[in-house]
């Protein structure tokens, strides 16, 4: 295992973490593998580190060359700052291709992670990207998208003011992050007193285009913060637009639930659920 850090900006603190597995040995020498950039969630507040190594360690386990981005956050950083990271991040990865042995590079994303990993497909094209920064939609387009529980419509039941009893609960003890300072709005806005016109103007499900990479989705009926329907009507688009899709739909279920067993979360959360399950699957559909 090759581990380093490897900074993403001059002008920012943004660093991937690289797993990059060994050179093959003997008959296996010179064997490329797929790389997976991972956007783990937090809200566009924090990063939620869950969602990163543990991550990183599972695609690993099954012959990918896995990055993690930490990237910036917080309403000093608004969009799209965490787009362009994520979007050299992915540049930086191809350019070592040969370097690495790698073939793909996927992006893989959790929450607002998985809203970071959908923008790098919608935005590949964009002047915010190809004029902004300079690189070109080849080098920083995913070849395909792992999107668990994103962030579409930004119109969930618990991304109002009011935060349930049990999500309150769980901040407190330390089981969730601790959304309640900067919200997801004013961390991507970059100011207080967001209006509903420039909450709706987040909604990327309306920007999402016919060269969009192959897209993996998963998450559950049960979330308050990502509702289903984000999962459903973003799946009924890349259909329309005949992009490749698969979508997983569980049961039961808390919202950031991360590999949904007992390497992340307590026997508590995970026991007698089937949403751990979008692992197997997930590596299923790449390899098909």
């Amino acid at each position: 295992m090759i581990h380093d850090i490897i900074h993403v900006s001059e002008t920012s603190n943004a660093v991937i973490e690289a797993y990059i597995l060994s050179p093959e040995e003997y008959a296996r020498k010179g064997m490329r593998h797929p790389a997976v950039l991972i956007c783990p969630g937090g809200g566009y507040s924090l990063i939620a580190r869950d969602e990163g190594e543990p991550i990183a360690h599972f695609f690993n386990r099954h012959g990918y060359h896995a990055f993690v981005l930490t990237y910036s956050v917080g309403i000093e950083n608004p969009f799209p700052t965490a787009l362009q990271e994520a979007a050299r991040a992915i540049s930086i990865i191809r350019s070592k291709a040969a370097e690495w042995l790698i073939n793909d590079v996927y992006a893989c994303g959790f929450s607002a992670g998985g809203n970071l990993a959908l923008s790098l497909g919608i935005f590949c094209e964009d002047p915010v990207i190809t004029s902004d920064i300079g690189l070109t939609t080849n080098q920083v387009r995913p070849d395909k998208l792992i999107l668990g529980y994103p962030v579409v419509t930004f119109s969930p039941t618990g991304m109002d003011d009011i935060v349930p009893d049990d999500i309150m609960e769980k901040m407190a003890n330390g089981q969730l992050p601790d959304f309640r300072n900067a919200n997801i709005f004013e961390s991507l806005l970059g100011h207080k007193n967001v209006t509903e016109a420039e909450k709706r103007s987040l909604n990327v499900l309306p920007k999402v285009h016919k060269h969009m990479p192959p897209t993996f989705i998963w998450g559950g009926f049960e979330d308050i913060l990502v509702p289903a329907s984000d999962l459903t009507d973003l799946a009924k688009r890349l259909y329309e637009l005949s992009i490749p899709c698969e979508l997983h739909v569980f049961g039961h279920g808390s919202h950031g639930t991360s590999l949904a067993d007992l390497s992340v979360k307590d026997s508590t959360e995970v026991q007698n659920i089937s949403m751990g399950e979008w692992t197997k699957l997930c590596i299923q559909w790449l390899r098909q």
